[in-house]
């Protein structure tokens, strides 16, 4: 059986401005983002804001994600590694991980 892991991240993200190709709705907390950490593959994550009740595109904030289990993810993400935000095939923003918390690893 294959191993899934899931972690519980805090991290600054950056949304890319509308005029640049982001979003043209903000986000708030609920969110479901893919993610990529340095990888083609993308993960599934739910965001938490932690510093405002919504995110505009171009706007940066803290967040909490929490990582949903994949088979596939590192167990090594660690504070300072950097990501990016996607929907679909198409960027939205990044971030950089201030801390990781690996919650589930079978």
């Amino acid at each position: 059986m294959l191993s899934k892991t899931a972690y519980n991240i805090k991290a600054k993200i950056s949304l890319l401005p509308t005029r640049l190709g982001g979003r043209q709705n903000p986000v708030a907390t609920g969110y479901r983002p893919a993610l990529a950490f340095n990888t083609a593959q993308h993960y599934s994550g739910e965001i938490e804001l932690l510093d405002q009740p919504q995110l505009k595109p171009g706007d940066s904030g803290t967040v909490f994600i929490r990582l949903i289990p994949a088979k596939h993810i590192r167990k090594n993400l660690k504070s300072n590694d950097a990501f990016t935000l996607h929907e679909g095939s198409k960027a939205i923003g990044s971030g950089i991980i201030v801390s990781a918390e690996i919650v589930s690893s079978e």
